[in-house]
C-alpha cells in the first residue's frame, strides 16, 4: 500500500470518499479500534518448557486451551482468523512426539495442509524435537508411502486420502494407528452440510480403527467462530470437548465500509463485477495488496477479466484470480507471487477463505455479501498487514440478502454468527459409510456405529458372522463421493481429450448440458456433448460473447411427514427434477439472445423439507395472483435462510402450488438440495417466524416497483423468474405472519 494513503488521508474512508469516482457511493461506515494484546501472564505447565524455548508469551485463549488440553481433555478453538490456533495443537503434536506418540493432522484443502506442514515442522526444528512429519495426500509419489506408513510420526492429510488411501488399508497403518495421541482437525466450521455430513462419519471410521489397535487420540479441533462450536464439533466427531472462545490477539484498527453500486439510467444498480472491476482497477493504480472474494468461480475469472480491462498493459498482469480447480503448482505460484507483491489484486473464491498464508494484505473487497456472517468475518480477517490499518469493504449484490444487510446494516458488523448443521447419520450418506467400516472391520452391536433407521439386515453385502456385520466383497469406499451426495460422476475433457476435471451428475446436467458455455481457468468453454453413458462432457474453446442459464421443472411428492412447528410441517419429500432448455444472454447487458430446449434424463432423490398450507389466509390475496404470490414469497424466503442458517442459497431449493394435488391447496415448499436432506429445512422450520419476519421486511423495504433479483427473482430459477408478484407476496407474508402470532399464542 502507499504509505501516503494513510497519512494524508488518514482513513480508507476518507481516501474514497474524496475520489471523485466514487462521491455518494459509501452507504454505511463502521470503525474498529485496534485492541491490545491480551496476554495470560503464565505459561501453561505442561507447555511451559516449549514456550520458554519459543520466546512466546501465549495470548489468553491460547493459554486457556493449552491448560485443556494438557489436562486430557478434547477441545475446540473457536476463534477469528489468524488468532493463533494452530500454537494449541503445534504444542500439543510436539509433547506427543517427545513421548514417541503418533498424531493425525487432516484439514480441508491440500493448500492449507501443505502451509501447515512446513509451520510444523519450522516450530519442531526450532525446539529440537525430532519427528518424521509427513503430509500423504494424493500428490505423495507411491515409492514414498510405504516408508511415511511405516515410520511417520505426525501424518498431514484431508479427509479425501484418510476415506479413500488409508482406512480401506489399516492394516499398514497399524503402527500409527496404535500409537495415535492427537487427532487434529483444523477449520472445523468446513465441514458442513454434505461435506460435513461425509467427514463426521470418516472421523469415527477413524476412532473406531484406532481404538481395535489400541490407539486413544485425543481431540483437538480448530475453527472460526460460530454460533454452536460444542454441537458442531459433537456432531462432527461425536465427542463432547471443552470450548474456547474469548479472543485475545491484538487487532489493527479496522474499518467496514458498506458499498452502494452507482445508479444507471432507470433506476437499476451498475453490476456487482463492474463495480469491483472499477475498484480493483484503482486499488492496483493505488498500490494496494487487496483480495476480492467472489462467491463463484465463474464470478472469480469474469472479475479478473474486467478488472484487466480497466488498465493499461502495463498493469494488467497485477491482477490474477485464484480458486479451486487450478493445479497445486499453479496455486502455490500464485501464492507466492502475491506475498512478494508481484500482485497486487487476487480475484479469489472461497478457497482462499481459509488459513493459507498469503503475507500482508491491506484490503479485502467481498464481491457480494459472501453467505455467512462466519464467512464474511473469516475473509474480512485476511486484511491487516503488521497491524496497520485494514479495510473491509462490501459490496452488495442483487440477491436478497444483500439486499436485507443494505437495510441492516449492523446485523453484519454486530450480529451474531449462525450455527453450523452437519448429520452424521444423513439417510443417503451414513448407510454409505457404514458399509465402509464393516468392510474395514466387522460393526459388532455393542460398537453402536450404526445410526438410527440404519437396518444392515436390509443391505445384501452385509452378513452376521459370529455376531458382528461383515461386508462381502471389496473396497466399497470407491462409491463414495466425499464433497458430494454420491451418484455418477462426469468427466470434463477438452477437444484433445485432455482431462479438465471432474463434476457430479446434478452439476452436469445443470452446467455441461450440450450448448452450455462453461468458465476453467481463465478460460471459456462450450459444451458440445454431454455422454452420461460413458460420464463425459466434451469441450471446446469458446469466443462469442455470452453466457448461458439452465431452464428446469421441479416436481415435489411428501413420502413421510415427521413433526410439525408453528404450524410449518416438516418431514422427506421425493424432488423431480428435468432441464428442459437453457437461455443465453449477453455478459454485462444481460439481453436474452436465444432460447434453446434440451432433452435431458430425470434426477430425482429423497430429501427433508418444510412445508405449509397457505389456505387459511390465500383470500388476502387475488385468486389470479396466487400462484405468482406464493412463488415469489419461496424465492425470498430461500433467499435469506442464509442469514439464519449456516447454508448456502445453492444448498435449498422451493417448490410452490397454487393446488398441491394430494389436498388441493395452495402449498409452499422448501427443501435440502442434497440426496437425504442435511438439516437446513429442519433447522429453518425452528426459526420460522423471525425467517418470514425478514422476508416480509425485505419485500417491504426494496426500492423496486414490482420485483427484482434484490428480493424476488432468484439466478436459480427454473423457468425463468416467470410469474412473481411482489405486492402479492408482501400481503401473504403479512398474514402469515398473524396466523403465526395466534397460533403461538394458542
Amino acid at each position: 500500500m502507499d504509505d501516503s494513503i494513510p497519512e494524508v488521508y488518514g482513513s480508507f474512508h476518507t481516501w474514497l470518499q474524496g475520489l471523485e469516482e466514487y462521491r455518494g457511493q459509501i452507504h454505511d461506515f463502521s470503525f474498529f479500534p485496534a485492541t491490545a494484546t491480551v496476554a495470560e501472564g503464565v505459561r501453561p505447565g505442561t507447555y511451559a518448557p516449549y514456550l520458554e524455548r519459543l520466546g512466546v508469551w501465549p495470548y489468553r485463549h491460547q493459554a486457556e486451551a493449552l491448560e485443556q488440553v494438557g489436562a486430557g481433555r478434547d477441545v475446540i478453538v473457536a476463534t477469528p482468523t489468524a488468532s493463533g490456533k494452530s500454537l494449541v495443537y503445534q504444542l500439543a503434536t510436539a509433547s506427543v512426539l517427545e513421548q514417541g506418540g503418533t498424531a493425525l493432522y487432516l484439514f480441508p484443502v491440500k493448500a492449507l495442509a501443505n502451509d501447515q506442514l512446513g509451520k510444523l515442522r519450522a516450530l519442531l526444528h526450532q525446539l529440537e524435537i525430532e519427528g518424521y512429519v509427513e503430509s500423504y495426500d494424493g500428490d505423495t509419489p507411491t515409492g514414498r508411502r510405504r516408508g511415511i506408513r511405516e515410520r511417520a510420526s505426525c501424518v498431514v492429510t484431508n479427509p479425501d486420502m484418510l476415506h479413500f488411501g488409508i482406512l480401506p488399508y489399516h492394516a499398514a497403518w497399524a503402527r500409527f494407528l496404535a500409537h495415535l495421541q492427537l487427532l487434529v482437525l483444523d477449520e472445523l466450521h468446513s465441514y458442513r452440510g454434505v461435506f460435513g455430513s461425509h467427514v463426521a462419519n470418516i472421523v469415527r471410521r477413524l476412532l473406531r480403527l484406532a481404538r481395535a489397535y489400541g490407539g486413544r487420540p485425543q481431540l483437538i479441533a480448530a475453527s472460526a467462530t460460530v454460533a454452536n462450536p460444542s454441537e458442531h464439533t459433537r456432531n462432527v466427531c461425536g465427542r463432547e470437548v471443552a470450548v474456547v472462545t474469548e479472543d485475545g490477539t491484538p487487532r489493527p484498527a479496522r474499518e467496514f465500509l458498506f458499498w452502494r453500486p452507482s445508479e444507471l439510467p432507470g433506476g437499476e444498480r451498475r453490476s456487482v463485477n463492474t463495480e469491483a472491476a472499477l475498484l480493483a482497477a484503482t486499488f492496483v493504480r493505488s498500490g494496494l495488496q487487496s483480495i476480492f472474494f467472489c462467491n463463484s468461480r465463474k464470478s472469480a475469472e469474469l472479475l479478473r477479466r474486467y478488472a484487466s480491462g480497466q488498465l493499461p498493459a502495463e498493469l494488467e498482469a497485477l491482477v490474477r484470480s485464484y480458486r479451486a480447480g487450478y493445479t497445486a503448482e499453479d496455486r502455490r505460484a500464485l501464492e507466492a507471487a502475491f506475498k512478494r507483491g508481484e500482485i497486487r489484486v487476487l480475484t479469489a473464491t472461497s478457497a482462499l477463505e481459509l488459513g493459507v498464508d498469503v503475507g500482508g494484505v491491506d484490503a479485502v473487497v467481498l464481491v457480494g455479501y459472501p453467505g455467512s456472517i462466519m464467512s464474511m468475518r473469516q475473509r474480512a480477517g485476511r486484511a491487516g498487514r503488521a497491524g496497520r490499518r485494514a479495510l473491509t469493504l462490501l459490496i452488495p449484490g442483487d440477491d436478497p440478502l444483500d439486499e436485507y444487510y443494505l437495510h441492516h446494516p449492523r446485523l453484519l458488523t454486530e450480529g451474531r454468527v449462525e450455527s453450523a448443521v452437519a448429520d452424521p447419520y444423513n439417510s443417503e450418506i451414513h448407510p454409505l459409510h457404514a458399509i465402509c467400516a464393516a468392510a474395514e472391520l466387522p460393526v459388532r452391536p455393542g460398537e453402536h456405529f450404526f445410526g438410527p433407521g440404519f437396518d444392515p439386515s436390509a443391505h445384501p453385502q452385509l452378513v452376521n458372522r459370529a455376531g458382528a456385520w461383515a461386508y462381502l466383497g471389496r473396497y466399497p469406499h470407491r462409491r463414495v463421493q466425499v464433497r458430494g451426495a454420491g451418484g455418477d460422476r462426469v468427466r470434463l475433457v477438452d477437444g484433445a481429450g485432455d482431462l479438465l476435471g471432474v463434476n457430479d451428475l446434478a452439476t452436469a446436467l445443470r452446467e455441461l448440458h450440450p450448448g452450455a458455455v462453461y468458465l476453467h481457468q481463465g478460460e471459456t468453454y462450450l459444451v458440445v456433448e454431454l455422454d452420461l453413458e460413458r460420464g463425459r462432457a466434451v469441450l471446446l474453446p469458446h469466443i462469442e460473447d455470452y453466457y448461458t442459464q439452465p431452464r428446469s421443472r421441479t416436481e415435489i411428492e411428501i413420502v413421510q411427514e415427521a413433526d410439525s412447528t408453528f404450524g410449518i410441517r416438516t418431514g422427506r419429500v421425493r424432488v423431480s427434477t428435468v432441464y428442459t432448455g437453457y437461455v443465453k444472454k449477453r455478459y454485462l447487458t444481460e439481453v436474452v439472445i436465444d432460447e434453446c430446449p434440451l432433452d435431458l434424463p430425470e434426477l430425482a432423490y429423497t430429501t427433508q423439507a418444510l412445508w405449509l398450507s397457505v389456505a387459511e389466509v390465500a383470500a388476502a390475496v387475488p385468486e389470479a395472483l396466487l400462484p405468482s404470490a406464493l412463488h415469489a414469497l419461496e424465492h425470498t424466503l430461500i433467499g435469506l435462510l442464509p442469514a439464519f442458517v449456516l447454508c448456502e442459497r445453492a444448498d435449498i431449493g422451493g417448490v410452490s402450488y397454487h393446488r398441491f394435488p394430494p389436498t388441493d391447496e395452495p402449498v409452499l415448499f422448501i427443501y435440502d438440495g442434497y440426496p437425504g436432506g442435511v438439516g437446513y429445512a429442519h433447522a429453518g422450520a425452528g426459526i420460522f417466524p423471525d425467517w418470514l419476519a425478514a422476508a416480509r421486511d425485505l419485500l417491504r423495504n426494496c426500492s423496486c416497483s414490482s420485483g427484482c433479483p434484490r428480493c424476488v427473482l432468484s439466478p436459480k430459477c427454473g423457468n425463468g423468474n416467470k410469474y412473481l408478484d411482489k405486492a402479492a407476496a408482501l400481503i401473504l407474508a403479512e398474514e402469515l405472519l398473524v396466523r403465526l402470532a395466534s397460533t403461538v399464542q394458542v
